[in-house]
């Protein structure tokens, strides 16, 4: 029994790490909605960098407020000044086409939500019966263990899942 639970935390701890990007989706567009939230890389370069290599990129994500030759960006951003004091800047940003690499559009996914929270359910039902089995306590027998619960999962209800998983993903 105990060898079932680390193998078990490993997948937990390796599925959170692939869903930490959140529950969003980005697809590269040429010309994004209005009023979407969109990520665009803008290549920063210097008279310093090595011309054969790729130049360095920045991200910067907002709101679209106008598609064109010229795309503009709305922009919030938080900053703190000590421990009470907190500054939200609204910037507008207007971007060239020509200065952009990608323009990628962040979209809700319902199958990465629909993980997230087969995992956490996983993880706290993990957790609960490990909690069950570590027990102990004052009217347990010496010498006797108790009986280990065992987790019965059907293929089919795995198959199942998993279908729902993909197609409400796309």
């Amino acid at each position: 029994m105990s060898g079932r639970f680390p193998a078990f935390g490993l997948m937990l701890l390796v599925a959170a790490v692939l869903l930490l990007g959140g529950c969003y989706t980005y697809q590269v567009v040429d010309t994004p909605p209005l009023g979407s939230t969109v990520r665009v890389r803008v290549p920063v370069t210097s008279a310093v960098d090595d011309p054969n290599t790729a130049p360095a990129s920045v991200a910067m994500e907002g709101q679209v407020l106008q598609v064109g030759d010229t795309l503009v960006l709305a922009r919030r951003t938080r900053r703190e000044f000590g421990a009470f004091r907190e500054v939200i800047l609204f910037d507008t940003l207007r971007l060239r086409r020509a200065q952009t690499s990608s323009i990628e559009l962040k979209e809700f996914s319902s199958g990465k939500s629909v993980m997230l929270g087969i995992v956490i359910a996983a993880g706290v039902t993990g957790l609960a019966l490990k909690g069950f089995n570590g027990g102990g306590g004052d009217g347990e027998t010496p010498g006797v263990d108790p009986p280990n619960p065992s987790i019965v999962v059907n293929g089919s209800v795995l198959s199942a899942v998993w279908d729902f998983i993909w197609k409400t993903g796309r």
